[in-house]
């Protein structure tokens, strides 16, 4: 058989001179042979997914039926599906980015027995018609069970799943002699030891070394982000070949792919916020065809993303982590002999990962609430939550998947309603202090990692508990001379702070009033506002910068916490409403007044209104206090807060299109208002214009 396995590997790999790495023949062995329960880990790029596809045409040729592969990430499973075609294997994908009919299509081949392998996502293990329609349709026939990247199943990993939870409960049910594999490239002993708690003693282990012979490090200490901005531009020219650039946000993806831009490096930003699928799609093809010079990513663009001869990863800002850092710099040089990793760090980094410490875990007073709501209204959907619940749409989809993994579960969803159960349910707070805890150790042991004066390889093996890594010889604390410059062309620099400070932000006007007409009665009780009116609405605006974006969102960040915008202000903004194309340019400018803070936002237009040698009107007036609109977290709760807030003066409006501006703009609902009661009033058109967006600008 091992003859038969090596033929396989070579049309797989479409090398004829292909060989087995060290475990891989062993771990596929260990499948088709003894049928075991097995947790491979082996470094990235050793060739995990190889041994599963081996394995299942294996079986397959025995008579088994397919294969199931849980795998957390769509671009991961477009790589996969192309990869088992080389072996003339039929694999189909069921998640949810696909529309009806392309699901019911996968249905009928999975369901027919037309297919070799099945890739979900973890999340459809959750989805009562999956499990229940298909799952257990085929459960007694399944050859081989796959749980790619299984270090999600440990809360003591670094990139913990909730939806993982569903596996070792879906194991349970299963055959006990049903081979199951389950890979990872960053598991230490610790979650090897958990993840073998929950699978059970059946499991057996096959560990390698986690060393990245072709990886060059290096740490780079720039915290300022023109100057990481500079560094960039001026070095990745420098390195032969392509590759990824990892930042924290969306936000910071697109400015560091539009400096780029103007640099005239070919780099793209990839993240979750882009159009569509087919446009990830289209951006991780051309990285694999070396059509762009980088992508600038979010994690989006992590696991299993495969593209053997990628010659860097760069973070523009750190991870969480040393294994998330491991993981993501291990996209390069798996197919090559050398590649270059680079981490730099920001001065917003540590604030950002404590952002996502702080919100990894729903609040207790919100799961509490959210349970009260389903309880009263028996059958509710998600769609019908919002009226009831101030936190945002996204959070309660979270809450309701994080409450649905728990066992017992005090929910139940029965086709797109939720029910409430009759389990009792708490928060399970020492298990969260534990993580949180967790976490921020593990922060701290990366900022252990950048400032190491120790081979940085030897390091990032000892975290992950791979005692036989060696000192590398080639990083830059191993060879200094084989480091990056860190000096710096102070030309790129004012560039950089130019570019930060003219990035203006499209203030996009909202549709609708409401997500329904039902909504839209609910929140304008007194203004009567309609589902949707085109005579009312704003036209498309900008905001000078992003709140602490290293330019003017710096200095608006200041002026908000000292009570007064600087006059510097003034010029930038003049400059931007020069830059912007009118069908009839404003002739005054209005402002949204404030209870809290009159003065702010109402000095500034007048100062504004001045330099433009336009006149300032005092059209809107607070006609009923309200609570700030910053504590309202969802659409319905944010329009419906500003139902009856404001009131206009009559005589202190002109017909011409006016500039209507505010100091920040978020959710644009205080623009929605704002600027369809001056339509109401006749006001030819509204310019919504900011100081800075505290949006997700991704």
């Amino acid at each position: 058989m091992k003859e038969m396995a090596l033929q396989l590997l070579t049309e797989m790999t479409q090398n004829p001179l292909a060989t087995f790495h060290h475990d891989q023949w062993e771990s596929i062995d260990e499948l088709v042979t003894k049928r075991s329960q097995l947790l491979v880990v082996q470094r990235t790029g050793w060739g995990k997914s190889a041994v599963y596809f081996i394995a299942t045409k294996l079986r397959r040729m025995q008579g088994f039926g397919p294969t199931i592969i849980i795998s957390p990430l769509l671009s991961l499973i477009r790589n996969q599906i192309e990869s088992a075609a080389k072996l003339g294997l039929t694999v189909v994908s069921y998640n949810s980015s696909m529309d009806k009919n392309q699901r019911a299509h996968a249905e009928r081949q999975i369901i027919g027995h037309q297919v070799d392998a099945v890739i979900i996502s973890p999340e459809q293990l959750g989805q009562t018609y999956f499990a229940e329609n298909i799952l257990n349709t085929i459960s007694g026939d399944i050859g081989l069970f796959v749980v790619d990247e299984a270090h999600c199943i440990s809360d003591w990993g670094h990139d913990f799943r909730p939806d993982y939870g569903r596996i070792v409960r879906v194991l349970k049910n299963m055959p006990q002699n049903m081979p199951v594999l389950a890979t990872t490239a960053t598991a230490n002993n610790r979650v090897v030891n958990d993840i073998k708690n929950q699978l059970g003693d059946r499991l057996s282990i096959i560990r390698g070394s986690l060393a990245r012979k072709a990886l060059q490090l290096q740490n780079i200490h720039i915290s300022n982000k023109s100057e990481r901005l500079a560094w960039l531009a001026h070095n990745i020219p420098k390195i032969e070949g392509h590759g990824i650039i990892y930042a924290k946000t969306t936000k910071d993806c697109d400015v560091v792919a539009g400096f780029l831009q103007t640099q005239g490096i070919r780099a793209y930003a990839y993240h979750s916020n882009l159009d569509s699928n087919e446009e990830k799609i289209k951006l991780e093809q051309a990285l694999i065809n070396n059509d762009v010079k980088a992508l600038v990513a979010t994690s989006a663009l992590g696991m299993g993303f495969d593209k053997p001869d990628l010659s860097f990863v760069i973070h523009y800002q750190a991870p969480g982590s040393i294994v998330e850092y491991y993981q993501q710099v291990g996209r390069a040089g798996r197919g090559i002999d050398h590649a270059v990793g680079i981490m730099m760090l920001g001065d917003e980094d540590e604030r950002i990962q404590q952002y996502f410490i702080n919100n990894a875990f729903p609040k207790e007073n919100q799961i509490n609430d959210l349970l009260s709501v389903i309880e009263l209204n028996d059958g509710i959907k998600v769609t019908q939550l919002e009226p009831h619940l101030n936190f945002s749409k996204g959070k309660i989809e979270d809450i309701l998947n994080f409450l649905s993994i728990e066992n017992p579960s005090p929910i139940l969803k029965d086709g797109t309603a939720y029910y409430r159960t009759q389990f009792d349910y708490q928060l399970p707070h020492d298990k969260i202090e534990r993580l949180n805890n967790i976490k921020t150790g593990e922060w701290q042991k990366l900022l252990e990692y950048h400032n190491s004066k120790n081979c940085l390889m030897q390091f990032l093996g000892r975290e992950l508990d791979d005692a036989s890594t060696q000192t590398c010889g080639k990083c830059a604390n191993c060879k200094p001379e084989n480091i990056f410059n860190t000096n710096l062309d102070q030309n790129l620099i004012i560039l950089a702070h130019d570019y930060l400070r003219h990035r203006y932000i499209k203030i996009k006007p909202r549709a609708t009033f409401a997500s329904s007409g039902d909504n839209a009665r609910q929140a304008f009780v007194n203004y009567k506002f309609p589902y949707k009116d085109n005579q009312l609405q704003c036209e498309e605006g900008l905001a000078l910068s992003s709140w602490k974006d290293g330019g003017w969102g710096d200095m608006v960040a200041q002026g908000k916490n000292a009570g007064q915008f600087s006059d510097e202000l003034i010029p930038p903004m003049i400059k931007m409403l020069n830059c912007m194309n009118y069908a009839e340019r404003p002739a005054w400018i209005t402002y949204i007044p404030s209870p809290r803070h009159p003065n702010l936002v109402k000095d500034f237009a007048h100062k504004l209104a001045l330099a433009l040698n336009v006149p300032c009107m005092d059209s809107l007036f607070i006609q009923e206090v309200k609570p700030p609109q910053k504590t309202m977290e969802n659409s319905f709760h944010q329009s419906k807060n500003l139902d009856g807030a404001f009131g206009i003066n009559t005589g202190n409006i002109y017909s011409n299109p006016v500039w209507l501006i505010d100091d920040a703009v978020d959710s644009k609902w205080t623009f929605t208002i704002a600027g369809a009661l001056l339509r109401k009033y006749g006001v030819k058109q509204v310019i919504p214009i900011a100081l800075t967006s505290t949006a997700n600008n991704g």
